[in-house]
C-alpha cells in the first residue's frame, strides 16, 4: 500500500491547524466543465479515495479555468503531496529515535535519503511557486499561505537535513562513530562550516528561506524552526511573543542572505552555527582569537568586522527581551536592536576556551564589554569585550579592505605559508599571544577544516 501523507492531516496532528476541509459540492462532475468549483470539488473526491492522479487532473483543470482558484492550487499540492509518497510519520520516528544526535537523519539509510530529498525537493519548488502567487496578489486569497506555512516549515526543515546529510561523507568528523548513540560523531556546524562554494550558498538559502517564513508565521517557530536555531528558540519563545520572534527571525533572514562572495559564504554559515548551537571553537577569520564574537550585529573585538566568528548564542548569553520588545513595537529592525545582549558568561563548552590565547582559560576579560550596559554601549560606539582593548590590528597600516583579505587568506592558510610572526607583524590581534606550539596546533585546526 502506497504511503500517504493527506497535508490536512499534517496541520491537524502536528501543528494544529483546523479547518482544512475548505471544499464545497457542485452539481458538475465534467473534467471537461469550465467550472473551477466543481472541477475543484471533483479532485477532492478523488482525492479521498486515493486516487491522486486523477485528483490532479481535475484540480489542473480547475487551475486552467481559473488561475485564481486557491482551492485547487492547494488541492493539487496535496494531490503532488501524496504522488511523492512522503511520509512525515516515518520522517518524524527517525527524529525521535535518534533524538539524541546533533542530526537526528544521519541514522537514515542512503536509499531512503535520497528518496525523501528527491520528493521534497519537488513537492517544495511546487509549493513555492504557490507561495509566490498568494504573496503577488495573483490567487483569490480563500487559501493563503498562511494555511500552508507551518506544513512548509516542517518540510523546509527536513530538506535542509537532508542536504546536511549528503555532506557527510565529506565531513572529517562524520567519518567517526559516537559510541554513546551508534551515529556519526558530528553536528550541524561540522558540515555547515565544512560546505564550500555553491554548496554553501544553498544551504544559506535554505536557512534564509526558513526565518522568512518564520517571520511570516512565527507561531510554529518553536516546534519546527526552533529545532534547527535552538539558541534563539529557546530564549524567545517561552514567553509566547510572537511579534520579537518573527522581528528576530527577519533580522536573521537580512543577515544570512546568499552571496556569490566565498568570505561572506563561510561568514554567515559560521553566524547560522552559532546560533544553532554548534560554533567551531577555531579561528575562523584570520585573527587568531577564537569565538571572539557574539552574535549581536556589533564588533566586539575591535577588527573592524562585524560577528565574523561568532561563539554559541546560547552559551550563557542574557538577552535584554524588555528591550528587544520596544524595538518591535517602534519598528526598530535589524539584528543590531533585535538581539540585544545584556550579559554574557561560560558555559560548559566555553570553561576550557583560551579566546585571546593569553594562557587563561575563560578568564572575566574575555566574557565582560567594556561597558556593562547596552546603553552605553551605543552611546559610546564602542560593543568590544574587555580582552579586545588589549588586541592590535593591522599593524602595518594597510588599506582596509586590503588587510581584510590578508586576514582571510591567512585563515585558510594550513601549511603555514604565512608564519606565526608574520601573522603577529602583519595581523595582530591574537596571534602575538601565540608560542609555537600553539601555532602548529592552530595549522593542523585548520587542515581538518580545510584539506582536501
Amino acid at each position: 500500500m502506497k504511503l500517504k501523507l493527506i497535508l490536512c492531516s499534517l496541520c491537524a496532528l502536528f501543528l494544529g491547524i483546523v479547518g482544512c476541509n475548505i471544499f464545497n459540492p457542485t452539481e458538475s462532475a465534467n473534467i471537461e466543465s469550465g467550472d473551477a468549483n466543481a472541477l475543484t470539488y471533483e479532485g477532492y473526491i478523488k482525492f479521498r479515495a486515493n486516487d491522486y492522479d486523477e485528483a490532479e487532473r481535475y484540480f489542473s483543470k480547475a487551475i486552467e479555468a481559473d488561475p485564481s482558484h486557491s482551492e485547487a492550487w492547494y488541492g493539487l499540492a496535496k494531490a503532488k503531496l501524496n504522488q511523492q509518497e512522503i511520509n512525515v510519520f516515518e520522517l518524524l520516528k527517525y527524529v525521535n529515535t535518534n533524538s539524541k544526535s546533533s542530526l537526528p537523519i544521519a541514522g537514515m539509510s542512503d536509499g531512503m535519503a535520497a528518496k525523501y530529498q528527491e520528493s521534497i525537493d519537488y513537492i517544495m519548488s511546487f509549493l513555492k511557486d504557490f507561495i509566490t502567487r498568494d504573496t503577488t496578489g495573483q490567487l483569490d486569497g480563500v487559501v493563503t499561505y498562511r494555511t500552508i506555512a507551518n506544513s512548509y516549515m516542517l518540510l523546509e526543515s527536513f530538506q535542509f537535513m537532508l542536504v546536511l546529510r549528503k555532506e557527510m561523507p565529506f565531513v572529517a568528523k562524520c567519518q567517526q562513530t559516537n559510541p554513546r548513540t551508534g551515529l556519526p560523531d558530528c553536528n550541524i556546524g561540522d558540515i555547515l562550516n565544512g560546505l564550500q562554494g555553491g554548496k554553501g550558498a544553498r544551504a544559506l538559502s535554505m536557512v534564509h528561506d526558513m526565518t522568512k517564513t518564520c517571520e511570516q508565521q512565527p507561531e510554529g517557530f518553536g516546534s519546527v524552526l526552533g529545532q534547527m536555531i535552538p539558541g534563539v528558540s529557546d530564549m524567545l519563545t517561552a514567553k509566547g511573543k510572537n511579534e520579537t520572534t518573527s522581528a528576530v527571525c527577519g533580522a536573521i533572514a537580512s543577515v544570512t542572505q546568499p552571496s556569490e562572495n566565498p568570505n561572506e559564504i563561510e561568514k554567515n554559515l559560521s553566524l547560522v552555527s552559532s546560533m544553532s548551537g554548534y560554533s567551531m571553537v577555531v579561528d575562523e577569520d584570520g585573527d587568531g582569537c577564537v569565538d571572539e564574537e557574539v552574535p549581536d550585529g556589533f564588533d566586539n573585538d575591535g577588527d573592524g568586522e562585524v560577528d565574523e566568528d561568532p561563539r554559541n548564542l546560547n552559551s550563557g548569553i542574557q538577552l535584554d527581551e524588555v528591550g528587544m520588545s520596544l524595538n518591535v513595537a517602534y519598528g526598530h529592525t535589524g539584528i543590531q536592536n533585535l538581539m540585544l545582549i545584556q550579559s554574557v558568561s561560560p558555559d560548559e563548552k566555553y570553561r576550557s576556551v583560551d579566546i585571546d590565547l593569553d594562557g587563561r582559560d575563560a578568564d572575566d576579560d574575555e566574557w565582560t564589554f567594556v561597558y556593562a550596559k547596552i546603553a552605553d554601549r551605543k552611546a559610546n560606539n564602542d560593543h568590544r569585550f574587555k580582552f579586545a582593548t588589549k588586541l592590535v590590528y593591522n599593524p602595518q597600516g594597510m588599506l582596509l579592505d586590503q588587510f581584510m583579505s590578508l586576514k582571510w587568506e591567512v585563515a585558510h592558510d594550513y601549511q603555514g605559508v604565512y608564519d606565526l610572526e608574520f601573522r603577529k607583524t602583519h595581523i595582530g590581534g591574537c596571534w602575538p599571544n601565540y608560542k609555537e606550539s600553539d601555532f602548529q596546533r592552530h595549522l593542523e585546526a585548520t587542515a581538518e577544516r580545510y584539506r582536501e
